[in-house]
């Protein structure tokens, strides 16, 4: 663990680096890592660029309500310690066709659509990216998607903000066509209302793509 940082409230990030100093493997944008807590293994998304062999960067959110699995590793797990993880793997890639994106992350789903974000920009493709939370101070990597060169591309949506800035999801998600893609990753209430809504707007099952992230 080269660094750790409390990105918002009870979000934290981690930086992993190899011991040896050594390149680690590739991943692509929406890949996990596994990662050894104690007697557990839970599921952590890959934040950063994808073009990065030099580091990893997870975000972890303390989940009081979980089975024990966060709140442990952000409890214990320190810069300087040593973690035991396995991947990356992903049940989470960006469509390779893709003329068009729309990335949807609520809460500390945005991990692994920072990812897609990164890399989208990378290779020049047109996208726009959703970032909802509650609050500003509870608003991982904040300043990082706000700093990023593709901050034009984002909007940020707080709960408790002005109603103008609000998410209106179906806005959002707009009218299907050929091409365009959708990925949300976020609360079960928000994934579902994507679902749904995506459904009624004419999406194609295969246009739409989902991560859930649950109480770890």
């Amino acid at each position: 663990v080269a660094a750790k940082r409390e990105e918002a409230a009870g979000i934290f990030s981690y930086e992993l680096v190899d011991p040896d100093g050594k390149d680690l493997p590739e991943f692509e944008a929406g890949a996990h890592l596994d990662v050894k807590i104690g007697d557990k293994i839970r599921q952590f998304s890959l934040s950063n660029a994808p073009s990065e062999r030099h580091r990893y960067v997870l975000g972890v959110q303390r989940e009081v309500a979980g089975r024990g699995g966060s709140a442990a590793f952000c409890d214990d797990v320190k810069e300087g310690d040593t973690v035991l993880i396995r991947g990356p793997h992903n049940l989470f890639p960006l469509a390779p066709d893709a003329t068009d994106t729309v990335l949807l992350a609520g809460g500390i789903g945005v991990t692994p659509i920072l990812a897609m974000a990164e890399r989208l920009h990378g290779l020049g493709l047109p996208f726009l990216f959703h970032y909802c939370t509650r609050s500003r101070a509870r608003t991982a990597f904040h300043d990082r998607v706000a700093g990023a060169e593709y901050n034009d591309k984002v909007q940020f949506h707080f709960d408790d903000g002005p109603e103008e800035q609000r998410p209106n999801l179906a806005a959002f998600i707009g009218a299907p066509r050929p091409g365009k893609h959708l990925y949300v990753c976020g609360p079960t209430v928000m994934m579902d209302s994507v679902v749904d809504l995506a459904k009624k707007q004419g999406w194609p099952d295969a246009q739409v793509h989902l991560e859930r992230f649950t109480g770890v």
